[in-house]
């Protein structure tokens, strides 16, 4: 029997994406042991600071690669929106398993509350750690309230009903994920309700939904094992999306966000760079062959640029000097 030992964050989310792999692998190979072993990553032990001012490099994912390269594990699960854009030597992203829901969702505290962000009451307290999130909420409702929050799911619903926050925007594929929401529109969690932010408002995450499945490179037996877990769809976007974030040398310092949605005819992606005040929001797309997608990814960041995001980025980063 082959026995692999796979290596993951310790939250209820990152331990139910890792289940989900392994038990996975199981059904598809009866013969293999698939082991977790827990790891404390950065981003788990620093809850009390916005992402945005912890530096984004890895903060989820470093200890977890630096585990793999030692041989301490096999293979490492991420969620693929947490991957910095390039990937350390000796190591291969070897599956992006199928995409879930790469929406975000409107949480709101109690019905009555809304169903959209145009319909939340003026003035809303809104929890978000995130700047490409915030970045098109003061966009689109400069007059909401927006309050970071971090910690896990479980967490940032609790201080919800705790009344901390009116409603809170978090990626459906976690809610999805973590069984607490089947993807109805005014379903609830306990007394929260849920609703599914339309892409054309809230653009994701680049690679939001996508789960990304690492492997030594040299280390064939296992890449072999995992590739029966990969998804051409999947790969396509994620490769697509990362691709626009790497020509943007973007992170969580920066308000990028990108879609790729595939289909029978090609790939298309949308891309997103925002200011920090939502002041601007500059957006381009384009389609093109699925075999090309991190070409159309490199393509719409530079329409993105070409069409003011060059001068956002120039300005944020400006920013982000004068506070160091």
């Amino acid at each position: 029997m082959t026995r692999l030992l796979l290596g993951t964050r310790g939250s209820a989310l990152a331990r139910a994406q890792s289940e989900w792999v392994a038990s996975a692998l199981r059904a598809a190979l009866p013969d293999l042991s698939v082991e977790l072993r827990v790891i404390t990553t950065t981003g788990d032990r620093v809850l009390d600071v916005a992402l945005s001012a912890v530096g984004d490099k890895g903060l989820f994912v470093k200890e977890l690669e630096q585990a793999l390269l030692a041989g301490e594990v096999d293979l490492c699960v991420h969620s693929a929106k947490d991957m910095p854009t390039e990937t350390p030597t000796g190591l291969t992203l070897s599956a992006f398993p199928a995409r879930e829901d790469p929406r975000d969702a409107l949480v709101l505290r109690q019905n009555g509350l809304g169903h959209d962000l145009t319909s939340l009451p003026r003035g809303a307290r809104v929890g978000t750690s995130s700047l490409r999130r915030a970045s098109q909420l003061r966009h689109h409702r400069p007059d909401l309230q927006l309050a970071d929050v971090r910690g896990n799911v479980d967490t940032r619903l609790r201080k919800l009903a705790e009344g901390q926050y009116d409603a809170l925007i978090l990626a459906a594929a976690g809610l999805r994920r973590l069984g607490l929401w089947d993807g109805t529109p005014g379903a609830t969690i306990g007394e929260a309700v849920v609703f599914p932010l339309d892409p054309q408002v809230m653009l994701p995450a680049v690679s939001q939904g996508i789960l990304a499945i690492e492997t030594r490179a040299d280390d064939a037996t296992t890449r072999a094992v995992v590739a029966t877990l990969d998804d051409p769809a999947a790969r396509a976007a994620a490769l697509a999306e990362r691709a626009l974030l790497r020509r943007l040398e973007g992170g969580c310092q920066v308000p990028v966000a990108a879609h790729a949605a595939v289909t029978p005819s090609g790939i298309h992606l949308r891309g997103m760079i925002g200011a920090l005040d939502g002041s601007a929001l500059v957006f381009a797309e384009q389609s093109g062959a699925v075999d090309q997608a991190e070409a159309l990814g490199v393509a719409v960041a530079e329409t993105l640029l070409a069409q003011g995001g060059d001068a956002i980025l120039a300005s944020i980063r400006s920013q982000l000097e004068a506070r160091q």
